[in-house]
């Protein structure tokens, strides 16, 4: 369920048409085994009781979708133990094949599927580049919100996001 919430994090980017790109290639499973999500961090405190686990300095997740990497990662829960939001904080990086995205900080809520970046965020692919105060996505509408100073750069690149956003060059 982690790597679900976790990839649907960057799944709503990369809905938008912007997103990460990894370096590294996603984690093969032990044979017979699911693929995995594994975090790892200098230091993780998990409280039941508070119903949350904080990942703190060196924050790396590593997914078979996407890459993440923070100075913290905070995971809120119910009280069924079910994952309300997660919040990633400091040099935010969401890399997933030709696509990054990065910002101070990322928050996603899982009921509405809605993740904000912000903190000079700013997504890309390949050269192409958005930015804005405030980056915010909805995941379950399939839309995009970017406020103030939205700036959208587009290459004219053959089959790249200008023919996307402006149909093809005749």
């Amino acid at each position: 369920m982690k790597r679900f919430l976790l990839g649907s994090l960057l799944g709503v980017l990369l809905a938008a048409g912007v997103a990460g790109a990894a370096n590294k290639p996603a984690v093969k499973p032990a044979e017979g085994d699911e693929e995995v999500t594994i975090i790892t961090a200098d230091k993780l405190t998990a409280d039941y009781k508070q119903h949350y686990a904080t990942f703190e300095s060196n924050v790396v997740v590593t997914d078979p979708q996407m890459q993440l990497t923070s100075e913290k990662l905070t995971v809120t829960f119910d009280a069924n133990n079910k994952i309300k939001s997660i919040k990633a904080e400091g040099k935010v990086n969401i890399r997933q094949t030709d696509k990054v995205a990065k910002a101070d900080e990322a928050v996603y809520d899982i009921d509405s599927g809605k993740v904000v970046l912000s903190g000079k965020p700013r997504v890309m692919r390949g050269k192409d580049m958005l930015e804005g105060e405030t980056i915010t996505m909805f995941r379950n509408e399939s839309r995009i919100l970017v406020y103030p100073r939205a700036r959208l750069v587009v290459y004219p690149e053959k089959g790249g996001a200008r023919e996307q956003f402006f149909g093809p060059n005749k």
